[in-house]
């Protein structure tokens, strides 16, 4: 395989034939000789050569079967399907050596990949979006297989590189779905008990299996619904009340349980929501409650009155503030103007009225349709007053 220069000593091939992968290394000995090589009056020498063949990527990877196959349960991510062996008889763990795998038909939507295994070197099927027993119950793969380095000048790709792979897909029991989640239905608060709201069921994405779907409520704050365990129709069982302290910005929410018969039993949730409009069935309420008034009428001697309301819009102010025809004496000693929508102003209708506590009734009305009214009750303290209009502590009414 080799021949040396006799005068410089290089070391060169003779022909072509150098195989990393039959023949690794060489050991060559070597004399060298002075007085022109003359052996009987020369004196010589010897050494040893090693030589290494360094690899170039010659030797394309070749898969180890012509079919691979496994199987995947449904809905299932980071699952190796199965493992591609590869034979490759070059430099190990070099670029020449190291295998690259792609999946070059049969995964249009890219539920699979191939990572190396950097030890062995073999491809890990895996499973990296979901697949569906319902969509797919099969697939039937086409791989190749090459290296990380380009192979060498004249080789050719073996037909072994490529290979197919036969997945099965494994069906599970999956739980049932609601097909609109959350659901949101509108309802007038008030509505009566055994009023029917609606129909909220699931499906069973488990097609080639009859099973059975049931129901069952899961949260339902305030207590007002009930479900039909066989059709999910939903039902109230006492009045929907949009100011309950469990409605939300006029929603109130509740969850329920679909669960089928199969074994394990898989089971799924749904949010209902129900947007309650609201009706006029909150009064309004006077504020405030108490107040003081010096005994002698002066310009600022008045009190602002408002009032509050559950209700939401139309159903609240403009209000309407008014004193009551009985007894006589308040409308006599008092009187109200109206300041606002929402507010109005109540004071002495008479220039002196006798320092005490008096309780003065005043009826609110809303706006809505119909209206409702409420007839309030305002404490106020009628006392002697100094210079700035404030209570004076002499002859004050506890």
């Amino acid at each position: 395989m080799f021949t040396i220069n006799s005068e410089t000593g290089d070391i060169v091939t003779v022909a072509a034939g150098l195989d990393r992968e039959k023949v690794s290394q060489y050991t060559i000995i070597v004399q060298a000789t002075d007085m022109e090589g003359n052996l009987n009056f020369g004196l010589s020498n010897t050494a040893t050569a090693l030589i290494s063949i360094t690899d170039i990527n010659d030797n394309p990877p070749e898969l180890t079967v012509r079919t691979f196959s496994g199987e995947v349960p449904e809905n299932k991510v980071n699952v190796v399907v199965t493992n591609l062996t590869v034979v490759d008889r070059d430099q190990p763990h070099s670029p020449n050596w190291n295998a690259v795998y792609r999946i070059v038909s049969g995964d249009p939507s890219g539920h699979f990949t191939i990572r190396t295994n950097p030890i062995t070197n073999e491809g890990m099927l895996t499973v990296v979006k979901p697949v569906d027993f319902e969509m797919n119950r099969a697939f039937m793969l086409t791989v190749v297989v090459s290296n990380q380095a380009h192979l060498a000048s004249g080789i050719q790709s073996s037909l072994q590189s490529t290979a197919g792979v036969t997945i099965s897909v494994q069906d599970v029991n999956e739980p049932p779905v609601f097909p609109v989640n959350p659901k949101m239905i509108r309802f007038e608060e008030g509505v009566p008990a055994g009023t029917t709201l609606t129909v909220f069921s699931a499906q069973d994405p488990d097609h080639f299996i009859h099973q059975i779907v049931r129901y069952s409520k899961l949260s339902d704050p305030a207590n007002w619904l009930k479900i039909n365990r066989t059709n999910g129709q939903i039902t109230t069982m006492a009045l929907l009340d949009r100011e309950s302290m469990y409605v939300k910005n006029n929603m109130y929410e509740a969850t329920f349980l679909a669960y089928d018969n199969g074994s394990p039993q898989a089971s799924g949730t749904g949010t209902l929501q129900i947007y309650l409009i609201d009706v006029n069935d909150n009064a309004p309420v006077l504020i405030p409650r108490e107040a003081q008034i010096c005994e002698h009428s002066r310009p600022n001697s008045k009190i602002n009155i408002t009032a509050s309301d559950a209700d939401a819009d139309p159903n609240v102010g403009p209000f309407v503030f008014e004193l009551p025809s009985f007894p006589a004496s308040i409308r006599r000693n008092w009187t109200i103007s109206r300041l606002s929508g929402d507010y109005a102003q109540l004071r002495l209708r008479i220039s002196y009225l006798e320092a005490g506590v008096y309780e003065i009734p005043v009826i609110v009305s809303d706006s809505g349709n119909p209206p409702l009214s409420n007839r309030s009750t305002i404490r106020i303290k009628v006392c002697p007053c100094d210079n700035n209009g404030d209570c004076s502590a002499t002859g004050a009414v506890a």
